[in-house]
């Protein structure tokens, strides 16, 4: 079974100012630790959550219903907003082109660059069902290319050498460009990402959306927030750009943070170190890996940790490693689940996908709300079944420790008074009248 830790949903590559050369890629791995110094449970607890999202996977597999139509795919409107000093920044629309294309191409395994997987992980390559088009109109109904272009006085959105930067690119009022409506459209923001003499630099960072199974609330936006998207240095847009930094230039660095976007971890689970064996990414078709990989070593293929029986060497052509151009190739079966599942839970409003079925199968339904909550409010559930009853609520905090308990009654609008809480991050429980377990629920208390 494979652990769970946390990392900032980012893309870094670092490069030494003699030999230009990547050393390091998550540079924000300090956060990683203190979380886990602060909140020594906290892999346990978000492991509880993952397997939550399994189960409703399961419970779906049993519940078949005929289709009679299906688009069988889910199409995604997606808005560039090109920020530009200069004329190198401001990208030609064809550079935009070529980057959606390779989106497709990824997210639908269609690339011819899935000749790279190894036999061992050719079975469990997916297409993952989603397809990406330029938004055609804007949040107005006016039409649109789906690409905005702003000029901006800023040189760089970069913050220092060390590759940190700022989110003045998602605002007007600080030299970036407003988002279009985050419910709607995924927006991406191409702009400098380099500072001047730069030690280290971010290619990429992305926002997985609040909720999602396997992340932390403190390094997500929620759905409907102004931040929720994508940005990608100017220069890796598309394929075969000619000012792309280094090697990158097969457009991987957009898919990859877009695979965060939609709720995926590094494959290595952001564990490092004597620890990097103990923790993961939470998605069982991706081999455990002590570290991440900044090279496929084909003649000599890494195998980082020993998972006894059935062990697998590390999966370095996934897109959620470090080894992207060159070598990334797939996304996997359960990665493509957890990405419709996050599209089907916490980001409903973006993607269009016709299903008709013939029959509906009864299943019994829980909404928690509101979440993020404050201290103040009442958290209510909303519990949808076909018969009366009474249904269990217990409150865990990260420690494992039962904090609250309460009851409500299906098919009527229930009110947990949460007052007594603190503010942190806590696991609930909901239990059918016959003591088993209905679902489990992540809840933020602001």
């Amino acid at each position: 079974m494979k652990r769970i830790t946390l990392c900032f949903s980012l893309l870094l590559f670092v490069f030494s100012l003699s030999a230009q050369q990547a050393q390091e890629l998550c540079g924000y791995q300090h956060e990683v630790e203190k979380l886990i110094q602060k909140q020594p449970n906290f892999l346990t607890w978000q492991k509880a959550l993952f397997q939550q999202a399994m189960e409703d996977y399961n419970a779906m597999q049993g519940n078949k219903r005929r289709i009679v139509s299906d688009t069988h795919y889910y199409q995604i409107p997606v808005v560039f907003h090109v920020l530009y000093n200069n004329s190198n920044e401001n990208i030609d629309s064809s550079y935009i082109n070529s980057q959606l294309k390779e989106l497709n191409l990824a997210f639908r395994k269609l690339t011819s660059d899935t000749q790279r997987i190894r036999s061992i992980f050719k079975p469990i390559a997916a297409d993952v069902r989603i397809q990406f088009v330029l938004a055609t109109k804007d949040p107005d109904g006016n039409p649109s290319n789906g690409i905005t272009r702003t000029y901006t006085t800023k040189t760089t959105f970069s913050k220092d050498i060390y590759g940190n930067y700022t989110t003045d690119m998602k605002f007007a009022s600080k030299g970036g460009k407003d988002a279009w409506n985050p419910t709607r459209y995924l927006n991406i923001w191409t702009c400098n990402m380099r500072y001047p003499q730069q030690v280290s630099m971010t290619l990429g960072f992305a926002t997985p959306p609040t909720g999602a199974p396997n992340w932390f609330g403190n390094v997500t936006k929620d759905s409907t927030d102004v931040e929720s998207g994508v940005v990608i240095h100017f220069s890796v847009v598309g394929r075969n750009n000619p000012l792309a930094v280094g090697a990158s230039i097969e457009g991987k660095t957009a898919i990859h943070e877009v695979g965060h976007y939609f709720g995926l971890r590094h494959v290595w689970g952001d564990g490092q170190g004597n620890n990097g064996c103990f923790v993961d990414d939470g998605i069982f078709d991706t081999p455990n890996a002590k570290d991440k990989n900044y090279s496929c070593n084909k003649n000599n293929p890494p195998n980082t940790c020993n998972d006894g029986n059935n062990d697998l060497p590390d999966q370095t052509e996934n897109y959620m490693d470090y080894a992207l151009d060159g070598c990334a190739a797939l996304f996997t079966r359960q990665q493509a689940y957890l990405m419709r599942y996050v599209l089907n839970n916490f980001r409903t409003s973006l993607p269009f996908r016709e299903i008709t079925y013939d029959t509906v199968f009864d299943a019994t339904s829980v909404e928690m709300f509101p979440n993020p909550i404050r201290e103040n409010q009442d958290l209510k559930f909303q519990i949808s079944s076909k018969d009366q009853g009474v249904y269990s609520i217990l409150i865990i905090d990260m420690n494992g420790k039962q904090v609250l308990s309460s009851s409500v009654v299906s098919n009527t609008l229930g009110m947990v008074d949460i007052s007594g809480l603190a503010r942190s991050v806590y696991y609930v429980m909901i239990k059918n009248p016959d003591n088993s377990i209905l679902a489990r629920k992540q809840l933020i208390v602001l």
